[in-house]
């Protein structure tokens, strides 16, 4: 059985529900959700209860749109990595500020409610980093062929990425003791990946084609 694709927003059915996340989703993403009940979540966006939940049914459903806007966002580093028309370590640093600035709103707070009283929701993330790590594969492939890159083992790569990826999702008192967001975390790995993956030549300057 293959992959399910990630979940799109379809903005066309779905233009109220986008207007009220853009007020609900930085403060959840940021101050995370367990403090806060439904009526003062309500609150926010000046309706009543029945309109709301004509739209969020449940504060899983909630969640789950949030995420899905989210991570649809995100999606656009893809759409960056392979814009082949641009040098290739022009791609990498846009596709690395894409993703800096998408994921700084998710804190280390939302990441542990959604772990402890909503772990299905969970499902969207890991199915994400599945995709991106399959995209990240097909970009270090034509890194190593192309670029100059070192010929390195990409199953590997993505191992350790997938694990420093599921680890952030996983472990978010540990992201708090790094003082990190979520992207500005996200932004030193792949820094780091990048600089490994880099060749020296001869007068000890750093290559990346």
């Amino acid at each position: 059985m293959g992959r399910r694709p990630v979940k799109k927003f379809r903005r066309e059915d779905d233009e109220l529900k986008i207007q009220w996340l853009a007020i609900i989703a930085p403060k959840l993403f940021q101050e995370g959700f367990r403090q806060y009940s439904m009526d003062e979540i309500i609150q926010w966006v000046g309706v009543s209860k029945a309109t709301f939940y004509k739209y969020f049914s449940s504060r899983e459903m909630l969640i789950d749109e949030m995420l899905t806007l989210k991570l649809t966002e995100i999606t656009a580093f893809k759409d960056i990595l392979f814009e082949f028309g641009r040098p290739y370590a022009e791609r990498y640093s846009a596709a690395m500020t894409l993703l800096e600035q998408a994921l700084n709103p998710l804190s280390y707070k939302f990441l542990d409610d959604v772990q402890h009283t909503h772990p299905e929701q969970l499902t969207q993330i890991f199915q994400f980093i599945e995709f991106s790590l399959q995209w990240l594969e097909q970009f270090y492939v034509e890194g190593m062929r192309d670029h100059g890159l070192k010929q390195v083992n990409t199953k590997l790569l993505l191992m350790v990425d997938g694990a420093f990826l599921n680890a952030l999702i996983m472990n978010p008192t540990k992201l708090k003791k790094t003082g990190f967001c979520v992207g500005e975390a996200v932004r030193h790995y792949f820094d780091l990946r990048a600089h490994s993956l880099r060749q020296i030549d001869k007068v000890g300057e750093l290559k990346f084609s």
